[in-house]
């Protein structure tokens, strides 16, 4: 396979380079003849930036010693400041083939001709999830004998047993009984129709669902974190009875949703459905889900 552009390589002559060289050694005598002449303020001027380059420890240094003790109007030795320059030109010669060494590194290791260079083996399923797979994330790969996952029973809903759900203590009762994976959703959704004042709370809730997550797919019986059910059901509390800064008759239309659906899974698709005509649903809020919930994860990104 053969590219569709490709720019020509430009040959350098020979001509060139004597002309490079010429300019290079006349530069270098211009500046040997500046610093002879002139070298009673250049001096000083070179002495001050060695001063600054090294935090003030070069006049600790012979050459640092010299080129400060020297008294006002003397001139320097002409070769002090080649001298004195061997070994700033050798630490800099050390970063630059530093530098060059790492960029070398990462354009034969990382750049996307060496990603897709075709392996000995050719294209593996796990020389793809070895290459390209992000990881921090632990993805399931689809098999073709893979049973599907099933969905969490539906439990009931019973914030319609409340009648007003500003009430702090009623609320707190109820959400004892949702599943955690429910929590976050709700969560999610509410806060996508009425958007809580605490705008950290949504990247809380989705870090700790998406932890737990993990958790359950490497090892369904994995204890979850301690930290999972406060974090969740704390900002589920506060989306559902916080009122302050959000508009009155939206939070109704949450609170109608809660109490009026016959389960939780639904209040979830009609807030989310409403939230959608607003503008305010972000379906990657919800891929943690598919591994947990399906058919849940499916009802809000079908819209």
């Amino acid at each position: 396979m053969t590219a569709l552009y490709r720019k020509p390589i430009e040959t350098v002559s020979a001509a060139r380079i004597v002309g490079l060289g010429v300019v290079g050694f006349t530069t270098l005598a211009v500046l040997s003849l500046l610093w002879w002449t002139f070298s009673p303020i250049l001096g000083r001027a070179y002495a001050a930036l060695r001063l600054i380059e090294t935090i003030s420890l070069w006049r600790f240094t012979g050459w640092g010693r010299y080129f400060t003790g020297m008294p006002a109007g003397r001139p320097f030795a002409f070769v002090s400041i080649y001298q004195s320059s061997v070994g700033f030109g050798l630490v800099a010669a050390l970063l630059t083939a530093l530098i060059g060494y790492l960029a070398w590194r990462k354009r034969s290791r990382d750049h996307i001709d060496a990603l897709i260079t075709l392996p000995s083996k050719g294209f593996t399923q796990g020389e793809i999830a070895g290459r390209f797979m992000p990881a921090g994330r632990l993805v399931r790969m689809p098999a073709s004998d893979e049973v599907m996952i099933p969905s969490p029973p539906v439990g009931p809903n019973r914030f319609g047993e409340i009648r007003d759900l500003l009430d702090v203590p009623a609320v707190e009762t109820v959400l004892e009984d949702i599943p955690w994976h429910l929590a976050a959703t709700l969560f999610l959704t509410i806060d996508a129709l009425a958007p809580i004042t605490d705008r950290k709370a949504r990247e809380t809730v989705l870090k700790a669902a998406r932890t737990a997550a993990d958790l359950q797919i490497a090892d369904p019986q994995a204890e979850l974190p301690a930290t999972l059910r406060p974090t969740l059901y704390g900002h589920l509390l506060v989306s559902i009875t916080d009122h302050t800064g959000r508009e009155a008759a939206v939070l109704k239309q949450v609170h109608e949703v809660l109490q009026k659906k016959p389960n939780l899974a639904s209040a979830v698709s009609a807030l989310a459905s409403a939230a959608l005509t607003e503008g305010r649903l972000c379906f990657p809020d919800y891929a943690w889900l598919r591994h947990i919930d399906p058919k849940l994860q499916s009802a809000i990104t079908a819209y």
